[in-house]
């Protein structure tokens, strides 16, 4: 599945000014409410807040995966954000987090979120390519990594 039409340039933070997990989340949340996709910005960020609780989404490697399907989310939302010196994230492997991918999803489409899902984290999952991520001058070229 070809992803990189969700991703926008307005929507990667190529430095997350925030250094905690909470903070670094509703940072991104709210950048992603700014798509015309997503309705209630509100609703978003407490659906991803409340995600974190049951279990992090950081899933090791140096990455996160957020995610959430609401009625208020019109249309597949992908946001990413960098943080240089990693977020200490609870992640599986107790690594900090560099480099975090929100998916904002509608609640009514199942099975192109597993795909989203399963295409998201194809790419994260290459090393070269999360090296391609952190050394991005642009967020275009974030973007391109994701098209390659």
């Amino acid at each position: 599945m070809d992803i990189s039409g969700m991703l926008h340039p307005e929507r990667v933070l190529m430095e997350l000014k925030s250094t905690s997990k909470r903070d670094a989340l509703i940072e991104i949340v709210e950048d992603l409410g700014k798509s015309d996709a997503v309705t209630n910005v509100d609703a978003l960020k407490a659906a991803i807040l409340e995600r974190e609780e049951i279990m992090s989404t950081g899933v090791g490697l140096t990455i996160a995966v957020p995610h959430a399907k609401l009625a208020s989310v019109k249309a597949f939302t992908l946001g990413i954000a960098r943080s240089a010196k990693g977020i200490d994230y609870d992640s599986l492997d107790g690594q900090p987090v560099k480099i975090i991918v929100t998916i904002a999803a509608p609640d009514n489409d199942q099975n192109t979120y597993l795909r989203v899902l399963a295409a998201v984290m194809h790419v994260l999952r290459d090393e070269g390519k999360r090296a391609g991520i952190l050394s991005a001058a642009t967020p275009a070229d974030v973007i391109s990594v994701f098209k390659a």
